[in-house]
């Protein structure tokens, strides 16, 4: 139960370092795609848009699956939340985007855009839920600042059309960072101390 529970958690450190891996060498190899100013999103359009799709689908999947450790070890409230990440995250990526700006919203884009937003409130809900698991001072205080970060960075990214792409991936560097420092947390605490 140990090993499968470890198992668990190393598929959600491995999805949220995949996820920002593969979103980086997006950023280099994708041809006509600007990160400064192009959505994360945006990389799934056109040619190479399979690697960002992918990149959806597995990462959600690998965070998808680590929500039943995380509810095992955490708390039940944290994991489902968690789930919710992992599943937004994959339907983001069946469900391809529209370019930004768009004149016409596809039924896919709309999908794409719900899926992602229940993903990014869900992970935001996580951060203030899991805030008072064994809560130290220290983590306590980084997941209710991660927690605040990531809605400002997402609203700052809304405004600065020109930038919007890194302002985005501060959102996703903080938000997947800190669901990284939970998973490893909680391979380093035995199920019997669960809050």
């Amino acid at each position: 139960m140990m090993i499968l529970r470890r198992g668990l958690l190393w598929c959600g450190v491995a999805g949220s370092a995949l996820f920002l891996l593969l979103m980086l060498v997006n950023d280099v190899i994708k041809p006509d795609y600007d990160p400064v100013r192009d959505a994360v999103s945006e990389a799934e359009i056109g040619s190479g848009g399979w690697l960002q799709i992918l990149n959806f689908v597995v990462s959600g999947l690998l965070i998808a699956a680590s929500s039943v450790a995380i509810s095992q070890t955490v708390n039940r409230w944290t994991g489902v939340l968690v789930g919710f990440v992992g599943a937004g995250l994959a339907l983001s990526g069946v469900f391809v985007t529209d370019p930004v700006p768009t004149d016409h919203t596809t039924w896919h884009g709309t999908i794409h855009n719900a899926t992602g937003t229940i993903s990014s409130v869900a992970l935001i809900a996580a951060c203030f839920v899991a805030a008072r698991w064994q809560a130290t001072s220290r983590w306590c205080w980084y997941s209710v600042l991660v927690g605040i970060a990531m809605p400002l960075t997402f609203v700052v990214a809304l405004g600065a059309t020109e930038s919007l792409g890194i302002w985005q991936r501060l959102t996703n560097v903080l938000g997947w960072t800190w669901l990284i420092a939970l998973e490893v947390r909680a391979m380093r605490t035995p199920m019997t101390s669960r809050a």
